[in-house]
């Protein structure tokens, strides 16, 4: 998978800027605040309608306007195709080859992407809904029955909390309603549980063996989805209706829903003791690696090719043998591209290098 060609128009601190790009390894070389990042973020909503960095899609137009609009060409299994997104009228538009998308599911795939910044250690250090947010972001490009699963189990969220919240003091009607949401919930979110435990295996695997060859074989590495607060899978369903109904008259006493895939979390575990709790910044950074390492490993195991790789100055957090593992493994990709505010060092693997100055990219030779 690659990109040939992008163009933001009023995306960010870009007015009207396009750019073309190489396959292997094209460096965006820049000082502090000049739009580096901006250009990642846009290949990165342009492919799966969501920003790693804020929630609100006004926030990413051009200050002063209301809308903005990307376009990119990009190859797939030697097929072009050009991808489009634009928000405008306050509300989201996006199109393959021009033909216009009814629904997010019917255009988040066609190009897999994974993104590495700093950021992304906290998914070791944070909190269960930062896992999750990466769980779920990486499931719905292979599959995009996930996304509207994720669409209907919030709604339903929703509507049970709203219902809990009116405090009816137990009411048999308030009952009789909270039993038909449970149904919903236990349907939809089993779903949402078995998706998320499979992928979680399918990473786990691949990112222990990048670990041990990052560590050298000296710490172990493991991922375990831990759902409605069990490690077995079965045992999760089996005990969701029970735990559904068990707590219903706590969740009306706290006015909110407490049984769900939305409470879910993954542990790391290094040596088995929680890497969260118990490991170095060091150790963790490596986890976080490991893990985006695999994510590229597991796209390229169920697509047959490797997605684009997104690197947001990732290598001045990294040691020197972990910034040379990452470098030595893009070689194997078809398409990487880095940002970094100096790319003296790296200038020989690059393919392209471009500085980025004021929101304009130009070529540097």
């Amino acid at each position: 998978m690659e990109i040939k060609w992008l163009h933001l128009k009023s995306f960010r601190n870009y007015q009207d800027q396009e750019v073309d790009f190489r396959p292997g390894l094209t460096i965006l070389q820049g000082e502090n605040g000049q739009g580096k990042t901006n250009i990642l973020e846009g290949i990165y909503y342009l492919l799966t309608g969501k920003s790693y960095r804020v929630h609100r899609e006004q926030e990413l137009a051009r200050w002063g306007e209301n809308e903005f609009h990307l376009y990119g060409d990009f190859i797939v299994q030697r097929r072009k195709l050009r991808l489009e997104s634009h928000y405008q009228d306050k509300r989201k538009i996006i199109k393959i080859n021009q033909i216009p998308c009814r629904k997010l599911s019917e255009y988040v795939g066609t190009i897999n992407v994974v993104f590495f910044s700093p950021d992304d250690l906290v998914m070791v250090k944070g909190g269960p809904a930062e896992r999750r947010r990466f769980l779920d972001l990486h499931i719905a490009q292979h599959h995009s029955k996930h996304i509207q699963l994720l669409n209907a189990y919030n709604k339903v969220l929703q509507q049970k909390n709203a219902l809990l919240k009116q405090g009816q003091g137990g009411s048999k009607s308030q009952i009789a309603q909270i039993e038909l949401w449970n149904e919903q919930i236990l349907r939809i979110g089993s779903e949402i549980i078995r998706n998320r435990w499979e992928f979680t295996g399918l990473l786990s695997r691949k990112a222990q063996d990048i670990y041990g060859q990052i560590s050298s074989g000296k710490e172990e590495l493991t991922m375990d989805y831990h759902a409605l607060g069990k490690n077995n899978l079965e045992e999760a369903l089996a005990a969701f209706p029970k735990l559904l109904a068990e707590k219903m008259s706590l969740e009306m006493e706290r006015k909110m829903v407490l049984i769900g895939p939305h409470r879910d979390d993954i542990l790391f575990k290094l040596n088995e003791r929680s890497a969260r709790l118990y490991g170095s910044q060091g150790q963790q950074r490596s986890i976080v690696l490991s893990t985006k390492l695999a994510e590229l490993e597991v796209i390229r195991q169920e697509k047959g090719d490797y997605p684009l790789l997104l690197l947001d100055d990732v290598l001045s957090e990294l040691d020197r043998f972990r910034r040379d593992y990452l470098l030595d493994y893009t070689k194997s990709l078809q398409q990487t591209i880095m940002t970094m505010t100096s790319g003296e060092t790296l200038t020989q693997r690059a393919s392209l290098l471009l500085k980025v100055e004021k929101g304009q990219i130009g070529r540097i030779e």
